[in-house]
Order: C-alpha cells, then structure tokens, then sequence
C-alpha cells in the first residue's frame, strides 16, 4: 500500500496526486502542487449556467460527455489539471477515460477566472493547455462580464477567436450550431 506523500515535496508526479488522501482541492502543475480555492458565488452561476447550455446543445445532439469540477484532467505525468468545465467527443473519450480521470487533452476547457486564480489560468494554464493539444480554451470573466474564446493554432499557441461582452450571443466554430445568449450567463452575478 502507497503511503500517502507529504505536501511539503517538491516535483509531485500523477501518482503522487493520486495518493493524496485530504479532503482539499489541489491541481498539479508541471510538478508543483497548487491548492485551489473554493470558488465564490458569481464564479459558480457562470459555470454552472454556461456549462448547462454547452451540455444541453453536447447531450441534444449526441456529441460526446461534458465534465464539471472538480474532475481530474492528467495532461502529462506532472500535470493534474482540474478546468472549471470540460468536453470531451464520444471518439476521444473512449481514447482518454480510465474510470476515473480524463488522461489525455479534452476538446473544450472552460476556466472562470477569479482574483486569485487569475494569473494562473490566464497565463501557466493556459500554456500547458496548449501544450498539451487542448484544441479549445475559454476563458471568461465574471466580473467584467467577458468570454474570451481562444482556438489552438497549427503552431501549437491559442488565437482568440471570438470575444463576447454583456448580452452578445457566443458562438464559436467545435459547435457551429450553438448560440448562447451571454445574458443569461451573467444575470445576478454582480460581485457579492
């Protein structure tokens, strides 16, 4: 039986992610274990409004799994990501589940950014996504109400696509028949 690693160790490793036996929401990047935060109320209604569009229009149309977190995503034997919001296609989920975690690069990852996870998604993340293969990243921000739709590049870096404001309506090209209208995603969640 694995004894459980300490937190104080350096260079963490997918086993040792998995071995943790706390109850705190950790993410490992590139062999650093990071604890994440709870998110705060306006953090939860975006994701929780615009994760329940995308996997109506996903489940509706037969186009593969949609995964909330706190879910595990391996991306490499150092990085456990846990994305706010992930989408998988039927082909490649039966290529990257286990049971339990996504091994491999998902097709969508949604990440609401937060004053203390900011940075981190925006910048770190958001590179070893795009390492990683992610095909598409979104990245929102509740507070300015913002969507930032990011699409990997053949040169392996994201080129924002589309960019929606307020009460635009998001669209963007993994599902070409999906219109979102933003005010339903922002309605009461001004800062609390």
């Amino acid at each position: 039986m694995a004894t459980s690693p300490k937190i104080e160790q350096t260079n963490w490793t997918v086993e040792d992610y998995m071995n943790l036996d706390d109850d705190n929401r950790y993410e490992v990047l590139r062999g650093t274990l990071m604890m994440v935060p709870s998110p705060n109320m306006s953090h939860q209604r975006v994701i929780t409004r615009l994760g329940t569009l995308i996997d109506i229009h996903v489940m509706e149309n037969g186009l593969g799994e949609c995964f909330d977190a706190p879910f595990d995503v391996v991306l490499s034997e150092n990085t456990v990501l846990q994305p706010d919001f992930t989408y998988v296609t039927h082909e490649r989920l039966e290529q990257l589940e286990d049971g339990h975690t996504i091994t491999g690069a998902p097709n969508l990852v949604i990440e609401v950014l937060s004053p203390s996870t900011q940075k981190r998604d925006r910048h770190k993340k958001r590179d070893i996504y795009a390492e990683a293969g992610v095909e598409w990243l979104i990245l929102v921000e509740p507070d300015a109400h913002v969507v930032e739709v990011h699409k990997l590049s053949d040169a392996g870096t994201y080129e924002v696509t589309r960019t929606a404001a307020e009460d635009d309506t998001l669209t963007f090209g993994l599902f070409p028949d999906l219109e979102i209208d933003l005010s339903d995603v922002w309605m009461q969640t001004s800062s609390e």
